[in-house]
């Protein structure tokens, strides 16, 4: 059994998901809340499915990219529970697992091709484009961050779906179960968000 965290959007998730079943999910998708509601839902999912948490065998967590703050908030915590517990950490990435969202949702009738994005603000956003089918998501290339614009027009051009789904660790968990030998992380110690772009802090304009 695998627990799944996501912290890396404005979604805080966690769940429990066991080979490719959703045992328990808790989600509650509000800004600025990772923190304070990240280990009271990991305590809900474990209390919705009856077990404790000497019974999971791995911890998934969403790698990024996404929120700097939100990422390192569920890295840390996942980084702690798996070496508390003694298990795997299977770092899931979080433009996969808005993929997955989408397969888990599609319809046959649905376009196979779509195209994940989270903000990366200043108009940006990060983003991959994937095949899907029944079984599974094959990304088309490497995860980049462009003009949002841009990214809009290409999936037009190619017919892509563009419209995102709401990601929550259920996602995230499944695709850990399906491919843990790709995503585990053999020394997770020194594990870090894939942010890929520096960050820049800016201030806040009630401060200026």
């Amino acid at each position: 059994m695998i627990l799944a965290i996501e912290t890396a959007t404005e979604v805080c998730s966690a769940a429990l998901v066991d080979h490719q079943t959703v045992i328990a999910v808790r989600s509650q998708h509000e800004k600025n809340i990772h923190s304070e509601r990240l280990l009271s839902l990991i305590d809900d999912v474990f209390s919705a499915a009856g077990i404790g948490r000497t019974a999971i065998d791995a911890v998934a967590v969403s790698i990024g990219p996404g929120s700097f703050t939100g990422l390192r908030i569920g890295l840390s915590a996942a980084k702690g529970l798996a070496l508390a517990l003694d298990v795997p950490l299977i770092a899931v990435p979080t433009l996969d697992g808005i993929a997955e969202a989408y397969r888990s949702a599609r319809k046959s009738s649905d376009p196979d091709i779509f195209c994940a994005m989270i903000d990366a603000k200043r108009e940006e956003a990060f983003y991959a484009f994937y095949k899907i089918d029944r079984d599974e998501i094959v990304r088309n290339g490497e995860f980049a961050i462009i003009i949002k614009s841009d990214i809009l027009a290409e999936a037009s051009m190619t017919g892509a779906v563009a419209l995102q789904p709401e990601i929550s660790a259920a996602c995230i968990g499944l695709l850990a179960d399906r491919r843990k030998k790709e995503f585990t992380l053999h020394n997770f110690s020194t594990a870090e968000p894939l942010y890929l772009r520096d960050f820049v802090a800016t201030i806040p304009k009630n401060k200026v």
